[in-house]
């Protein structure tokens, strides 16, 4: 059981090093394109700067799930990739089914996976808020209320 959740720990530790490089790519992208001029079409310039940064976010997620789906096969837990990531999105996402089950003692991975899939939507929620409050700045500055 402490080898499982030693496995457990490092993947979550992986997937932390992952979304803290999505998370990186992310506001990199965020910040040059708040430096960007937005032109006439500012809400089609936003719309596609905050479509940018949830694709990218969420990306860093979808390839979490794919991580954990690869570690289940690789620890012989099921049979074929497609139960594996669906089993590991169900967990990710909190979810949980119960259509799919782990068996024997990979079952610690599973609350590891859980807790790991909702520290990451954190994140990924967390950074989401603070790019629109930062459009939301931006686009108040530029367009002052006449008084």
């Amino acid at each position: 059981m402490i080898v499982v959740i030693g496995v457990g720990l490092l993947a979550m530790a992986a997937c932390l090093a992952f979304q803290a490089l999505a998370s990186v790519l992310a506001v990199r992208y965020f910040v040059r394109a708040m430096k960007q001029s937005t032109g006439r079409r500012r809400w089609l310039s936003v719309f596609l700067q905050f479509s940018t940064m949830m694709s990218l976010l969420m990306l860093g997620n979808i390839v979490q799930v794919a991580f954990w789906a690869w570690l289940y096969g690789a620890l012989g837990a099921f049979d074929d990739f497609q139960t594996a990531m669906y089993f590991s999105g169900v967990t990710f996402t909190s979810l949980g089914y119960g259509d799919v089950v782990l068996d024997g003692r990979v079952r610690m991975l599973a609350p590891l996976q859980a807790a790991n899939g909702l520290m990451m939507f954190g994140i990924t929620t967390a950074l989401f808020v603070a790019f629109v409050q930062l459009a939301i700045g931006r686009w108040t500055a530029a367009h002052p209320k006449s008084k």
